[in-house]
């Protein structure tokens, strides 16, 4: 993470993948060019998905999803036709 005055730009990287983010576009132009002078690397445009986890963004807002993942599991366990319940959990739990 960096902050540029009052912005900042983040980089997760996870073993070969980066995700590039921002709250200005020319920071994140700069730094992609600097990144491409010193690394082989392309862009893969907007996240869509990353590490099984659906990432989808919605006006300001940006939700994540396991669906894929819990229906993948559901049909390796046989369970797809099992009747989901209620549960309620605590929330800001520490």
């Amino acid at each position: 993470m960096k902050k540029i005055d009052h912005d900042i730009v983040i980089i997760v990287i996870y073993v070969d993948d980066l995700i590039v983010t921002r709250d200005n576009d020319v920071n994140i132009f700069d730094l992609n060019k600097l990144l491409k002078r010193n690394f082989e690397m392309k862009n893969l445009g907007k996240l869509h998905y990353f590490l099984g986890i659906k990432v989808i963004k919605y006006l300001k807002e940006i939700w994540l999803s396991r669906r894929q993942y819990a229906l993948k599991n559901l049909l390796n366990y046989g369970m797809t036709r099992s009747k989901p319940i209620s549960i309620s959990l605590a929330q800001n739990v520490s």
